[in-house]
């Protein structure tokens, strides 16, 4: 019963019309969607609006969550799955929000996940349950000119990479063209080249963050696949053809 119910409510909403509204609302809260076609545009404004009625959203620290809000942490999100049209992030349970980055207390719930410890955090991803994300670096990634860092596509792509299961490896669930042999041998061997290239000191444009292990590695290289994509191509084009093959858009021509 509870899926029907689900579906025939998302049916409701694709059908409903497309206002002027809709497409500035869009616009304003993510750079990238300007230089989308109409379609596109269209096919991300209904999927938000999916999003951000079945989500659970909390604001922490007196921060209210707003309209705005929700539209700029869907956007990007929805931009990332634009080419898969029924994923809408459930197991994503609910989004948190800081008004800026925050001093982070593992609850107890999640002891065995790998999220423990207490230090600063600009957000965080749970296994099969919330996103936590700042105020702060929500707007900071609505601009194009951030040096590549969207705090909301790190952490939607940590959720990508944990639908097969709860530990981050940087491999998401791939289309069915694509062999995950070949895609998961050929993206370890570009994490371990860019991994020796800082070593013998040279400066590339993945952050040291992305170096840390393959989950983290991924969710960078997707960060900068969506805010940076010229620079991404030329300088790591492997992983650039890589995250073209499993994101399937192209947003070079945007910058």
């Amino acid at each position: 019963m509870f899926g029907w119910t689900k579906n025939s409510r998302r049916k409701k909403l694709i059908e409903q019309a497309v206002s002027v509204q809709d497409f500035e609302r869009l616009r304003s809260s993510l750079w990238q969607a300007q230089q989308l076609s109409l379609d596109d545009q269209s096919r991300l404004v209904r999927w938000t609006r999916i999003f951000i009625l079945e989500k659970h959203w909390e604001g922490c620290d007196g921060l209210k969550v707003t309209d705005e809000m929700k539209q700029a942490v869907a956007s990007a999100a929805g931009l990332m799955v634009i080419r898969y049209p029924e994923w809408y992030f459930d197991h994503t349970t609910s989004i948190v929000i800081h008004p800026r980055p925050y001093i982070a207390k593992v609850n107890p719930k999640y002891q065995n996940t790998g999220m423990g410890g207490e230090f600063s955090r600009a957000g965080e991803t749970i296994y099969r349950g919330p996103v936590v994300l700042n105020f702060q670096d929500i707007v900071r990634s609505s601009k194009h000119n951030n040096g590549g860092h969207n705090l909301t596509i790190h952490e939607f792509a940590h959720q990508l990479d944990m639908i097969n299961g709860p530990k981050a490896d940087g491999i998401p669930p791939l289309p069915n063209h694509i062999d995950e042999d070949v895609w998961r041998t050929a993206m370890h061997a570009e994490y371990e080249t860019a991994r020796s290239m800082v070593e013998e000191g040279h400066h590339i444009l993945m952050d040291d963050y992305g170096l840390t292990e393959e989950g983290e590695f991924f969710a960078v290289a997707s960060e900068l696949y969506f805010q940076l994509p010229n620079e991404l191509a030329q300088y790591h084009p492997n992983v650039f053809e890589l995250l073209k093959q499993f994101y399937k858009i192209d947003l070079r021509k945007l910058t």
